[in-house]
């Protein structure tokens, strides 16, 4: 840019055109550098942000995380054995699920459910059964009356043991108790009388 005039640079001083000029020079040449700077770095940032969108497209999709199981593996080994002995040694008496699940360090929930897989019923269900054995073996090998049998199986009353007897044997316990000491039997008795033997000793 060329001029013939001096500009004034204060009041009375002229900047002499030569100056001005050098000065427009050195504007243009630092807007020049700043432009070439603003490439340079622009262009190492966009290929940095290519390459990344394309990692993420190219990159395969987060599997979820596996389901929790539902299925119960069941009961340990030294868990059904410490639940048979407590059954046994508390068949006098009552005996919870919670004081149970409490033997084996386990909630009540979750040792249900491991119960029903191991034992294929539910806890109540197996001390019932096993009272009722234990009910089995006093009547066959004692001239104990109804009533005491029942007591000593953890039931409330003689009838507390008729019922649940007729529930798992289909017979009274009076019938069951006749039949056995007579020495006969319809298959069905027979079939009890046995079953009594296997679970005299589960």
């Amino acid at each position: 840019m060329q001029t013939g005039f001096a500009i004034p640079a204060s009041a009375g001083h002229l900047v002499p055109a030569s100056q001005i000029e050098r000065l427009a020079g050195l504007l243009d040449a630092s807007e020049s550098l700043l432009a070439a700077s603003a490439r340079r770095l622009h262009s190492p940032l966009s290929q940095a942000n290519t390459m990344a969108v394309g990692l993420l497209r190219s990159a395969p999709e987060a599997e979820p995380l596996p389901a929790r199981r539902r299925a119960c593996a069941g009961l340990a080994p030294w868990q059904q054995r410490r639940i048979r002995d407590l059954v046994e040694e508390r068949m006098h008496e009552s005996l919870s699920v919670v004081e149970m699940a409490a033997a084996v360090r386990l909630s009540r929930s979750f040792f249900s459910r491991a119960f029903s897989v191991s034992f294929e019923c539910s806890p109540h269900f197996y001390v019932m059964r096993r009272r009722i054995a234990r009910a089995k073996v006093l009547m066959q090998a004692t001239s104990e009356p109804l009533a005491q049998i029942a007591a000593a199986c953890g039931l409330s009353d003689q009838a507390h043991l008729s019922r649940l007897f007729r529930r798992h044997a289909e017979l009274t316990p009076s019938d069951w108790r006749r039949r056995i000491r007579a020495g006969y039997g319809s298959t069905q008795s027979r079939g009890i009388v046995d079953g009594n033997a296997a679970l005299a000793v589960a």
